[in-house]
């Protein structure tokens, strides 16, 4: 009798069942195996490219629907290369797979501004605004923009134009006409950049975060105001209007070293609050700020004003571990329901889930020295930068 092939029955029970089951079983598929898995036959690999089989089945599995906590720090002593880690809520694990050594001048010090749709925004030295898919290394340089001379922060969102999944850009910058802050947008579906309309002439070009988020067709900016102080402008992406909403008022006279984040569909303002201290050294005198707790703030928007609601204080047990490491500054980002906290030199990441309102601990991580920069990422290999 002819010994009859495992590997062919193996195969011709994989092709009995249904293609939806089929594909219901290789949504369970993690990254790696994933990406290892394009080289089984031409089906897998078109499969795998596919946005409808991503979005509708792979990225709705538990094992990928909850996106990223990313985690990149500079390591000076390998040339500016930076190092980054991504955190796996399902898993509860660290890794490092993320490596973007395939853009030209990957062997520098590259600078992250956010991701979108499993893109990344980064900037290469002297080079250009550059998005990269890091999963299938392709990467596109956007042209120079049109009016901007003086670039102040950036960042990506996604965009839905008609059926069709595509991306913006979002540069504030000194235009070189009269020093005035202007909003550029570079769209996907476009391949160019547009000029907006100005940002209020109060706002204070000196005195600038370098973060903005998005919500609802909106970016969000920490900035000052000359008039009303520090607080977070909002500005609409299709319309070229903007809002100001002050920060919350502190007691006794407390700084605080502010943060804004996105949670889903709900923007935060996580404080670090403490006083200022001065101290001289040399004939000169220093102010520090040292954090003695941190504060979460929800945006309220309604039809007749914006404001900020308190919705949780970092425990005291918490704060102290940061305030070992020195807690004068920290990140923060926000990973769908939860908001992940770490410090400069730490190795420790606090979280606060949103929806069960508790305060917990991850997994330690050593990912070496220099500043950390957290962003949230969801995986799509099947998205490209153009």
């Amino acid at each position: 009798m002819a010994k009859v092939n495992k590997g062919c029955l193996a195969s011709a029970a994989w092709y009995e069942l249904p293609e939806d089951t089929r594909e219901d079983i290789l949504a369970f598929l993690p990254l790696e195996c994933l990406c290892r898995s394009r080289s089984v036959c031409k089906e897998w690999n078109a499969l795998f490219s596919s946005t409808k089989f991503i979005t509708n089945k792979w990225a709705e599995a538990p094992p990928n629907k909850k996106p990223w906590l990313v985690l990149c720090k500079e390591n000076n002593q390998r040339g500016g290369w930076v190092n980054c880690s991504r955190y796996c809520f399902f898993t509860r694990t660290w890794k490092n797979c993320i490596s973007l050594s395939f853009l030209p001048r990957g062997d520098e010090k590259i600078q992250y501004f956010g991701s979108a749709q499993g893109l990344f925004l980064v900037d290469i030295p002297q080079g250009r605004n550059t998005v990269c898919n890091p999963l299938t290394q392709a990467f596109l340089q956007l042209p120079p923009m049109s009016s901007i001379k003086i670039l102040m922060t950036r960042g990506i969102v996604s965009w839905k134009a008609d059926t069709q999944e595509t991306y913006k850009v979002v540069a504030v910058g000194l235009s070189p006409s009269n020093d005035a802050l202007q909003v550029e947008i570079y769209d996907s579906s476009e391949k160019s950049w547009g000029v907006v309309r100005y940002l209020p002439e109060t706002v204070d070009k000196f005195d600038l975060s370098q973060g903005i988020i998005f919500c609802d067709g909106f970016f969000y900016w920490i900035i000052l105001d000359r008039e009303a102080g520090m607080g977070v402008l909002g500005f609409s992406i299709l319309e070229g209007t903007s809002t100001f909403t002050p920060f919350p008022e502190l007691a006794n006279d407390n700084a605080i070293w502010p943060k804004l984040l996105i949670c889903g569909s709900r923007i935060l303002l996580s404080g670090g609050v403490g006083p200022r201290r001065v101290w001289s050294m040399s004939m000169s005198m220093y102010t520090m700020f040292e954090i003695m707790e941190v504060v979460l703030w929800e945006f309220q928007n309604d039809s007749s004003s914006c404001s900020w609601k308190e919705i949780s204080r970092m425990p005291p047990s918490l704060c102290e571990v940061f305030q070992r490491t020195s807690f004068h500054s920290f990140e923060c980002v926000g990973v769908e329901d939860c908001v992940c906290f770490t410090a400069y030199q730490c190795m420790d990441f606090a979280v606060y889930n949103l929806k069960e309102e508790t305060w917990s601990w991850l997994p330690t991580i050593d990912a070496g020295d220099g500043y950390p920069r957290l962003m949230a990422f969801k995986p799509r290999p099947d998205m490209k930068p153009g």
